[in-house]
């Protein structure tokens, strides 16, 4: 409990680190932080912040790969407020995550003695990205590059734990994300053309199918 506790505090506390270091990736192309949204997105971030690296402490525990997956915990939690801002992720925050999260898998793998992980965590990584690439072109307009390329991220952390995990994980996104928006067209605030940031839903169903396999 003590060591939720930290984790929860801990991404409160880098929560504004984080903030700031999206501003000057979105500034770096050219885009602004909306001003009405700022003191929410502070708050929304160190929270979901804080929510991941409790889930990823919670399934990994203090092993090698716990580094990887606590980057990776950040990096979506970046999205996921910039999907919510701007309705994209961006390359410059999705692709430096996504590389430090790839050095530091293997490394930590290796460290934890489970090497032979690291190939269910490519094999998801690959099924993710092909299967959600078939999807964005035979459904355009439904998924962005950007739902794509973050699929192949949680993939290969997801399918760390087993390809299964991964899958469940893609799984479990386009039915929270179907559910959210059946209650938007019933409360009447959305329609069927109503298009919605998708990166929260595959970030919450990761950690939740991450946070299952530890169950």
């Amino acid at each position: 409990m003590i060591r939720l506790g930290g984790a929860l505090v801990a991404g409160f506390v880098a929560g504004p680190a984080v903030d700031a270091w999206i501003t000057r990736r979105l500034a770096s192309r050219g885009l602004e932080r909306p001003k009405q949204w700022r003191p929410a997105t502070r708050w929304i971030l160190s929270v979901i912040l804080g929510i991941g690296w409790a889930v990823m402490l919670t399934t990994v525990g203090w092993a090698g790969v716990l580094a990887a997956h606590l980057v990776w915990a950040a990096v979506a939690a970046s999205v996921v407020v910039t999907d919510l801002e701007h309705r994209l992720i961006p390359n410059r925050i999705l692709y430096p995550g996504a590389a430090i999260t790839a050095v530091l898998l293997p490394a930590g793998a290796l460290l934890d003695g489970t090497p032979e992980r690291l190939a269910t965590a490519a094999l998801g990584a690959g099924l993710c990205l092909l299967g959600m690439g078939a999807l964005s072109i035979l459904r355009r307009g439904a998924l962005g590059m950007g739902d794509v390329k973050l699929s192949a991220v949680l993939g290969l952390v997801c399918g760390y734990w087993g390809v299964g995990v991964a899958l469940r994980a893609i799984l479990s996104g386009f039915v929270i994300g179907g559910a959210a928006a059946l209650g938007l067209m019933i409360a009447r605030r959305a329609d069927r053309h109503t298009h919605l940031p998708f990166a929260p839903f595959l970030v919450v169903g990761a950690w939740w199918s991450i946070l299952g396999a530890s169950l």
